[in-house]
């Protein structure tokens, strides 16, 4: 970004004392569903928002979350941040972010909502995929170069969901209880690093509440620690329909409310409310004008008011290579017994590769953070590029399994949806509340075959308060047994003619609802499908069977069939964006659709079957010890595909660390295992500091794969280490070596043991860590420098960081269980 910093001042104060009292409480809040209001009189635009953090956004509609119906929207489909973290490569954070920042730019954005920093403490939240990491070091390393480079584009980054949004159980109304050390030691450093050493622009509220009041509008957390303690200047954003009062927003720290659903921009809290307050004195000037200070000063540091501000750029070679750059070291190799990877194309003349997430595209998927992207390779068509006519590959879905898979019915067969509309499809009609009564909004679709109801919902309703009706005549197309039937994860009815014929009373997360008839060529048959939010909803599926459709036996059948004449198997199964996604936490740790059961009879078959899985958060693999060659995807962007094929080949080696831990399962991780510490209404962080791996390590509780796990293709070792003491600073040294055949990428971690402390601590904790590439042979030194704060504790007392004096030791190795080096050393104060 252009160092606007010595001008900033003088021009905010001048616009400020050049606004009317209705001006700047229209700088306030958002006058369309991502942009805030212009002052056309000064010549200020509107302030030009965008969800991110892994892509930019389609246009939504300026006042409803209807996509804008452009064709020109198209961005670059990053890896997700789960993937970005796996590579753990602080200059991949930063090409990654310059991608980000110059594609918002080219789209005409002056905020990109990312990243986010989250800590990933249970594998149940449905965004962890959008998040970094459980630990609060690699975060902070990583989102530092990720925001300058965004904010070098001219766009100001977001840092998200301030603080502690670590579920999407009733995420807008749990309230989160935890000691202040916790808070300071594992889910702030990420938050302050992206301030102070970041220079982040701007920073989210979390919709959930923090020790009883909400974090869009907090106290202590926005204006004591946020605005006070790290001196942050920049503008705090609620996140959409995160503000629930016009005081706690007028006094706590919110500067920018966006996203209430209320019929009008005017109703939003900071809006004729929050004007009449400061009319009446009830609200304070200084307050008011301190938010928009900040508003106008992101704006000028932005380049909003910049003639020479830079115009970006979007969808260039350049995007997509270095969206492949990262998949590509994003890949984690979990297992690789006898070296069954990379496999060898000129022994495999028959390739089978089976698995629903072998041919799914997730660009769009997990609600606000969809991309629409001009392509993603998935991983059957990178295998299928990258080998050619070399080998045989052939596809079998695998899973779900089910004889009478719902299919969508056909258009054409369908009667234009209502009179004049010109639509032909389904009429939809919104209603508010969750009962099918009264009034509503009515809309079009063009099939029912699946609903995100989260991405569909007109304005002025509420997103955990509204039903949907879809209604439509079909034709039956010949004569013979049919079968209409829905799936979804909430409470939803289907009517043929009128009559209920199935229904759902509670979440119901993949049972599928099917009702059998018989039907004439030519019958018309009317057909409606209601679905009734509940708290966690967020899809709904619907579909049919018909004489015409093949049934050549089960999806399953067919799978185990190929598997049986292929020379190899590849499943590629995992999570998709029903299980990852914004608004709903998965239920458990089981793989979705019967999958488990498919991969024991693949490994039966072809004990040599390989096992690929995309998705965001850890998941049981009950047939681990049978397997032997395990590859984590992730969401992989749009050239996830391509990296997926060329590690399988051997065209790349992987060199993916996992960012958490995998669980053996959910009994083992503590959020689960404390009563009350996972809850809708207050969840209580009893576990305190021992999340992830440093529960693991702390209680020896064996991990299915340990954070910063991740096998090569070669082999390294590490040797002399030493640890040389200095006026600021530790400086820990060691030696890496590549031992084995070809090039490949290593990450050296160091974690740190404090041997005699007043307070319990973590067994280890990361404090370091370097990616460094080596071909065969070769060596390199590696240095850390350890830092007064890297010893430290917070001390609750004094609100402050301590260290004590005394022995420490420094582990190091290239996973939290892989520390083959170790030495100790004292610390004493200077």
């Amino acid at each position: 970004m252009n160092d606007r910093t010595q001008t900033a001042e003088a021009f905010v104060e001048n616009t400020l004392r050049a606004l009317t009292l209705e001006e700047k409480v229209s700088l306030c809040h958002s006058g369309s569903k991502f942009g805030v209001n212009p002052v056309e009189r000064l010549g200020i635009p509107v302030f030009e928002m965008s969800d991110g953090p892994h892509g930019v956004r389609h246009e939504i509609s300026k006042t409803s979350w209807e996509p804008a119906g452009c064709d020109d929207d198209h961005s670059t489909y990053l890896p997700t941040g789960t993937a970005q973290a796996a590579t753990w490569n602080r200059e991949l954070m930063a090409q990654a972010g310059a991608v980000l920042g110059s594609e918002a730019r080219h789209r005409g954005k002056d905020v990109i909502l990312g990243p986010g920093l989250n800590i990933i403490r249970t594998p149940l939240c449905g965004r962890n995929f959008e998040y970094y990491s459980e630990d609060p070091y690699l975060v902070r390393e990583l989102v530092v170069p990720a925001i300058r480079a965004i904010q070098e584009q001219d766009v100001a980054a977001c840092a998200k969901h301030y603080a502690a949004n670590n579920q999407e159980l009733n995420r807008t109304g749990t309230d989160v209880e935890m000691d202040e050390r916790t808070l300071r030691e594992l889910y702030l450093p990420g938050f302050e690093a992206a301030v102070r050493d970041g220079g982040v622009l701007t920073v989210m509220g979390a919709y959930n509440k923090f020790r009883g009041q909400h974090c869009c509008h907090h106290a202590y957390l926005v204006n004591e620690v946020l605005k006070t303690e790290w001196g942050f200047q920049g503008a705090f954003i609620s996140d959409w329909a995160g503000v629930t009062s016009t005081e706690e927003a007028a006094r706590c720290g919110t500067d920018i409310e966006m996203g209430t659903n209320v019929a009008s921009f005017d109703d939003f809290f900071l809006a004729r409310a929050y004007l009449d307050g400061l009319r009446s004195g009830r609200y304070s000037m200084a307050e008011l004008d301190d938010k928009v200070r900040r508003t106008l000063r992101v704006m000028y540091l932005a380049g909003v008011f910049d003639a020479h501000r830079k115009a970006g750029s979007r969808n260039t070679p350049e995007h997509q290579r270095a969206a492949l750059d990262c998949a590509r070291e994003a890949v984690v190799l979990l297992k690789n017994e006898g070296d069954l990877l990379p496999l060898d194309s000129k022994k495999i003349r028959r390739l089978a590769v089976i698995g629903e997430n072998a041919a799914i595209r997730h660009a769009a998927g997990g609600n606000s953070s969809g991309v629409k992207t001009l392509y993603e390779i998935t991983p059957l068509e990178g295998i299928r590029r990258l080998l050619g006519d070399s080998v045989e590959v052939v596809y079998a879905r695998g899973y779900p399994d089910n004889r009478d898979g719902l299919e969508p019915i056909s258009t054409p067969l369908l009667f234009t949806a209502d009179e004049g509309s010109g639509v032909r499809g389904w009429k939809v009609l919104y209603q508010h509340g969750r009962s099918f009564a009264g009034s509503g909004v009515a809309g079009y679709a063009e099939n029912a075959a699946y609903h995100d109801l989260s991405d569909t919902l007109p304005s002025g309703f509420h997103p955990q308060n509204f039903c949907i009706t879809w209604q439509t005549e079909l034709t039956a197309p010949e004569t013979g047994a049919y079968a209409f039937g829905f799936v979804t994860d909430g409470i939803a009815e289907l009517l043929v003619n009128g009559k209920s014929v199935c229904r759902t009373e509670s979440d119901a997360t993949r049972h599928l609802q099917k009702y059998d008839l018989q039907l004439t060529k030519g019958e018309v048959v009317a057909i409606t499908l209601r679905h009734s939010k509940s708290d966690n909803a967020t899809y709904v599926k619907f579909g049919w069977t018909h004489p015409g459709q093949s049934h050549t036996g089960s999806v399953r059948d067919e799978a185990l069939a190929l598997a049986r004449s292929a020379d190899a198997v590849i499943f590629v199964g995992g999570l998709t964006h029903m299980d990852d996604i914004e608004g709903r936490d998965r239920k458990d740790l089981t793989l979705p659709d019967g999958q488990d059961e498919l991969i024991a009879e693949l490994l039966t078959i072809n004990p040599d079957t390989v096992l690929t899985f995309i998705g965001g958060s850890a998941v049981e693999m009950p047939w681990i010890e049978q397997a032997k060659a395990v590859l984590w995807l992730w969401y992989d962007g749009m050239e996830g595909g391509t990296a997926a094929a060329e590690v399988l080949f051997g065209i790349t080696n992987p060199s993916g660390k996992l960012p958490f831990t995998f669980p053996r399962r959910l009994a083992d991780v503590p959020a689960h295992n404390n009563l009350g510490t996972y809850q809708a209404d207050i969840s209580h962080y009893r576990e305190g500091l021992t999340v992830g791996y440093r529960y693991h390590v702390t209680h020896n509780v064996k991990p299915l794969f340990c954070f910063g796990h991740g096998l090569s293709y070669t082999r390294f070792s590490y040797a002399d280490l030493s640890i040389v003491p200095g006026p600021e600073s530790i400086v820990v040294e060691v030696t890496v070596t590549n031992n084995g055949p070809v090039s490949g990428k290593d990450v050296v971690q160091l974690y740190l043991e404090d041997i005699v402390c007043s307070v319990p601590r973590p067994r280890i904790e990361l404090k370091g860590f370097a990616k460094v590439s080596l071909e065969p042979g070769e060596s390199t030194r590696v240095a850390f420098a350890i830092t007064r704060r890297d010893l430290s504790f917070y001390d609750e007392a004094s609100r402050s960081w301590v260290v004590e004096d005394g022995e420490f030791i420094a582990h190091v190795g290239n996973s939290s269980e892989n520390l083959p080096l170790r030495q100790s050393f004292v610390w004493a104060s200077r």
